[in-house]
């Protein structure tokens, strides 16, 4: 029994074509048997695909997309990649196997059968910082003055009045990490 690529699975006869010649008995309902010895398998994985975080409008969720990968494009990705794909639209619908739901229409869920699967650069999709030389140099200056913490934990909130101790802590969240080189030179 051929299987469908996507999420639709194999799909197993319910009866035999045998056609009962007279005085035999007609084949019985499901006869057929999965031999997992002599079956051909396909390595398969299900992934959410969502989109960047910079597209998506201030206080909305980002919107994810299931998608269907198989044979060599299995565990080629990991999360947190930026991808562009090739794939096929597609709709799942599962069967209802519930006793509440069997007056209930199917559940349809959309997905994407992957084709084909580019990752994209992650130095060229952020681009090029547009600062003019006056302006690094501003913030060298700036880095290397003795009061640059405090001066950016007063910029935080000034109408607010107290709480410093939580201006501090926006400031250290702003601006705090480690420092990173990328291979293209970039710090």
């Amino acid at each position: 029994v051929p299987c469908r690529p996507g999420l639709g699975g194999a799909i197993v006869p319910r009866s035999c074509d045998h056609v009962p010649q007279t005085g035999e008995e007609p084949c019985p309902i499901d006869p057929w048997i999965v031999v997992p010895d002599k079956s051909k398998y396909v390595d398969q994985q299900t992934l959410k695909m969502q989109e960047n975080p910079e597209d998506v409008p201030t206080g909305e969720l980002p919107r994810n997309m299931l998608l269907s990968v198989d044979r060599h494009l299995v565990q080629k990705i990991v999360p947190g990649t930026r991808l562009t794909i090739i794939g096929i639209y597609s709709i799942f619908q599962a069967a209802n196997s519930s006793a509440s739901q069997r007056g209930a229409v199917a559940v349809r869920q959309p997905y994407i059968r992957v084709v084909g699967i580019e990752e994209i650069n992650e130095a060229s999709s952020r681009g090029h910082a547009a600062f003019t030389v006056e302006e690094v140099e501003e913030f060298k200056k700036f880095a290397s003055r003795t009061d640059a913490y405090e001066v950016i934990c007063s910029q935080i909130a000034p109408s607010i009045f107290g709480e410093e101790n939580v201006k501090k802590a926006v400031a250290c969240l702003l601006f705090g990490g480690s420092r990173k080189s990328l291979p293209d030179g970039v710090k």
